[in-house]
């Protein structure tokens, strides 16, 4: 709590103060100190800038008591600066003459948290197109929604699910359950990302090691593309022919591997 507060101008004293007269009620402002642990020598300094920022209430008699705001109209306020701070950027950004990306050149991700923000954002953006390969892990709930949201709205929508527990579940229905995990991850050495959204590729591992790149190349995107329509067209195959193949290629299709 502390650290997401600090992103929004807040410091560690402040913070305690305000979550003690939440708890507490009206106090004074030695109570404040004593149950905050705030150093009394400064908690008037914290006090009277938490007035300034509209969140701790101080009454006009004496002895002053402090109160603080409810926390659901505090979380209200930081909704409402946030939205008007994050218009007011939209605006100056849109104002910026963009110059266009190379085309050609692979850009590297190695945070995770970073690489599951760009996968969100190119499935948000998608207008024509959406291939993805991805692995339950990976699925968080902003990115399941905008997937949802997705295969709603585009006729070229192919998603094949990867899961280590053998769970397929998806709030959609066009999505094609792999199976043959452990087999993958030894091929790739772990789990992995891949996205193409119309122009745009997302790939790499996405495991202890992240090792992701974006890029608008041409030649990665039809390669990720074909790779992932090939993955559903087998997919496809196995899930009408599964008694037929199985006759050929045993109960759990291991024998289908056997290309060498």
């Amino acid at each position: 709590m502390i650290s997401i507060m600090k992103q929004f101008g807040y410091t560690e004293s402040e913070m305690n103060i305000y979550m003690t007269l939440v708890e507490h009620g009206e106090m004074t402002g030695y109570e404040v100190s004593k149950k905050s642990g705030v150093p009394r020598s400064k908690v008037y300094n914290h006090l009277e800038r938490l007035i300034q920022k509209g969140i701790v209430l101080v009454n006009k008699n004496e002895p002053k008591l402090y109160s603080s705001i409810s926390t659901e109209e505090f979380v209200k306020s930081l909704k409402m600066t946030t939205t008007t701070n994050i218009n007011k950027i939209e605006e100056f950004m849109n104002q910026i003459h963009k110059k266009s990306v190379n085309n050609d050149l692979l850009w590297q991700l190695n945070e995770r948290e970073h690489v599951l923000q760009k996968v969100h954002h190119m499935i948000d953006q998608a207008e024509q197109s959406l291939y993805i390969q991805i692995w339950d892990e990976s699925l968080t709930d902003v990115i399941q929604e905008a997937l949802t949201k997705a295969e709603a709205r585009l006729d070229q929508f192919v998603c094949i699910l990867f899961s280590t527990k053998s769970t397929y579940t998806l709030p959609f229905k066009r999505f094609y359950s792999h199976g043959f995990e452990m087999d993958k991850v030894k091929d790739m050495n772990g789990q992995w990302i891949n996205l193409v959204s119309d122009d745009e590729v997302l790939f790499g591992t996405l495991d202890e090691v992240c090792d992701v790149i974006w890029t608008q190349n041409q030649a990665m995107r039809l390669l990720s593309k074909e790779y992932i329509k090939h993955d559903a067209y087998t997919l496809k195959i196995i899930k009408e022919h599964t008694q037929e193949l199985q006759t050929f290629y045993g109960n759990n299709f291991e024998k289908i591997r056997n290309i060498y």
